[in-house]
C-alpha cells in the first residue's frame, strides 16, 4: 500500500466520517478525499496515463491539486509542480527538461504550447462512479520531481520517492494535531508538508491566508500548529505587537525556517504570538533535519536545534575534514530518505553529494552537545578583499535597529575589492529609518564587515520558498532603481 495513502485510505474504509481537511471552512472526510482520488486517477487512466508517465501539474485550487497528486501516485505516474506563479518561460524550461506527458491544469492559461493539455471538470469527475475502477500501480520509484530555489543557475531538480516525502516532514509535535500552513500546495514544502500531515492522520486546513486573519483561522477552526516562513512571522509579530494581554496565538505551535531567524524576532514572537516557537533546518535534499524548541531559544538564539532521529549531521572544512565542536565550516547531512544525486546535473551532483552526504552549501557550526548554530548560506558568503563577510552578521545587527521590518544583505561586485557588502532595508508600517544612521550603527558594531552603503526597499525580492533574491538586489541597485 503507499506510504503516504495510509491514514485517510485506512481510515476512509473504517471512519470515513474522519476529518481529514477543512477546505475553506468546509470539513472533508477520509472516505470523501479518498472517493474523489479514485475517482480522478480512473479518470485520468482513461485519459491514457500510464505507470511512469511525467506529469506536470500546474493547479491553484489546492484540494484539487491535492486529489491529482493522490491520483497520480494511485496510477504510479511521477509529477512535477509547474507553480502557477512561476513565469511562463521558466515552467516552459522546466517541462522540456522532465519530457512531460502532459500538463494539467486549472487555469485557461495553465497550458504550455509545446505538451497535451488535461483541464478535468473536477465536480463531474467527483460525482460519477463510473470512475471508480481505477487501476492501482503505486511506484516504489520517483512520484515527485522537486526543484531547488534555482537562485543561482537553472533550478536543480531532486526525484523523490512517497518513502523519501514521507521521510521528509520529520513528526515536530506527537499525536493528531489541526494544522494550517501559510504558503501554496504548489511550493515544495507546501506539498510534502501536506502530504506528511495527512499520511500521520492530522487536519490540514486550506484557506486563504490574505482573507482570514491567523487568529481568527486558528480560533475557527481549531488550528494548534502554524507553519509560516521568517518573513510571515515578522509580519504577523508586528501586526500584533501593540496589543496587550496574553499572546495573541498561545497554546498555537508555530514553525518557522528556510532562513535565519534572529535572537530579537524569536523573543518578540514568543513574547507576541506564541511562546511554542519551533526554528528548523532543511533543504529540498534532504528534508528537514533539525528543529529548535521553545526551550532553545533563550540560551542559544541562534541555533536550529538539534538533527532529528535518524538524521547525520557533521562540519567539515572544504576539503570534506570533520572540524571540531564550536569550528565554523560546511554543513554535511546524511539519511536514509535524502537524495542523491539531481536528475539531470552532474556536476552539481558531484559537488553536493559526497560519499553519501549532502552538503547543501550552508555555513553553521555545531556544539559541542549537539546544537547546530547556522550562520548562512556558504553560497552567499561574500569576500571583500581577502575578509570572508555573512549576510547572515549583518542582518542580524541591522534588525535591531529601530524603525527596521526586514533587510537583506548583499554583494556588488568590484573588480577592485572583489564583494562590497550592501543592506536593502524595508521600514516598518508608518516609520522612517535614518540610513546614514543605521550605516554608522553596523560600522560601529562590525567594523571592516559592515555595509557599504545601506539603500531603502520596499519589499525584498523572494522566490517560492521565501528566499530573498539577492541577485536581483544587486541589480536594482547597478541598474539605479
Amino acid at each position: 500500500m503507499p506510504i503516504l495513502t495510509l491514514a485517510h485510505e485506512r481510515y476512509a474504509a473504517v471512519e470515513p466520517d474522519r476529518l481529514a481537511l477543512i477546505d475553506h471552512g468546509r470539513r472533508v472526510g477520509c472516505g470523501e478525499l479518498e472517493r474523489r482520488s479514485r475517482r480522478t486517477a480512473g479518470w485520468l487512466a482513461r485519459q491514457g496515463l500510464a505507470p511512469g508517465d511525467v506529469v506536470g501539474l500546474t493547479v491553484r485550487d489546492e484540494l484539487r491539486n491535492l486529489v491529482l497528486t493522490y491520483a497520480l501516485m494511485r496510477l504510479g505516474c511521477v509529477q512535477l509542480q509547474l507553480a502557477s506563479y512561476e513565469p511562463r518561460p521558466m515552467r516552459e524550461a522546466l517541462a522540456a527538461r522532465c519530457e512531460l506527458a502532459c500538463v494539467i491544469t486549472d487555469l485557461d492559461d495553465g497550458g504550455l504550447q509545446e505538451f497535451p493539455r488535461l483541464a478535468p471538470d473536477f465536480e463531474a469527475i467527483f460525482a460519477d462512479a463510473a470512475f471508480e475502477a481505477a487501476p492501482r500501480a503505486p511506484s516504489d520509484g520517483p512520484v515527485l520531481i522537486l526543484t531547488s530555489s534555482g537562485t543561482t543557475g537553472r533550478p536543480k531538480l531532486v526525484a523523490c520517492s512517497q518513502r523519501q516525502v514521507h521521510g521528509y516532514g520529520q513528526p515536530h509535535t506527537p499525536g493528531p494535531s489541526i494544522g494550517f500552513i501559510h504558503y501554496s500546495i504548489e511550493s515544495n514544502a507546501g506539498k510534502w508538508i501536506t502530504l506528511t500531515n495527512l499520511a500521520r492522520g492530522r487536519v490540514h486546513v486550506f484557506e486563504d491566508a490574505e482573507r482570514v486573519a491567523l487568529a481568527q483561522l486558528c480560533a475557527r477552526d481549531g488550528v494548534d500548529r502554524v507553519n509560516l516562513f521568517p518573513a510571515r512571522l515578522e509580519a504577523e509579530v508586528n501586526a500584533n505587537r501593540e496589543r496587550a494581554g496574553a499572546p495573541v496565538l498561545a497554546g498555537v505551535h508555530l514553525f518557522t525556517g528556510g532562513t535565519p531567524v534572529s535572537g530579537a524576532l524569536r523573543a518578540a514572537a514568543q513574547a507576541v504570538l506564541s511562546p511554542l516557537l519551533h526554528v528548523q533546518y532543511g533543504a529540498t535534499e534532504c528534508g528537514l533535519a533539525t528543529i529548535a524548541g521553545p526551550e532553545t531559544h533563550a540560551r542559544w538564539p541562534d541555533s536550529v536545534g538539534r538533527a532529528f532521529e535518524g538524521i547525520r549531521l557533521r562540519i567539515v572544512d572544504d576539503e570534506g575534514r570533520a572540524l571540531p565542536p564550536d569550528a565554523p565550516g560546511l554543513v554535511q547531512v546524511r539519511s536514509a530518505w535524502s537524495a542523491t544525486a539531481y536528475l539531470d546535473d552532474e556536476v552539481a551532483s558531484a559537488k553536493m553529494f559526497r560519499d553519501g552526504w549532502f552538503q547543501p552549501g550552508d555555513i553553521a557550526s555545531m556544539t559541542p552537545d549537539g546544537q547546530l548554530i547556522f550562520g548562512g548560506r556558504g553560497d552567499d558568503m561574500m569576500i571583500l578583499n581577502s575578509i570572508n563577510i555573512f549576510p547572515a552578521e549583518i542582518e542580524a545587527v541591522a534588525e535591531g535597529y529601530p524603525g527596521v521590518l526586514e533587510c537583506a544583505a548583499f554583494p556588488l561586485r568590484s573588480a577592485a575589492y572583489g564583494d562590497v557588502p550592501l543592506l536593502a532595508v524595508v521600514a516598518q508600517p508608518g516609520r522612517e529609518v535614518d540610513l546614514d544612521a543605521l550605516l554608522a550603527w553596523c560600522r560601529e558594531r562590525l567594523g571592516t564587515r559592515a555595509p557599504r552603503r545601506v539603500v531603502r526597499v520596499d519589499v525584498l525580492p523572494r522566490n517560492a520558498n521565501g528566499k530573498v533574491l539577492r541577485r536581483e538586489l544587486a541589480a536594482s541597485v547597478r541598474g539605479g532603481r
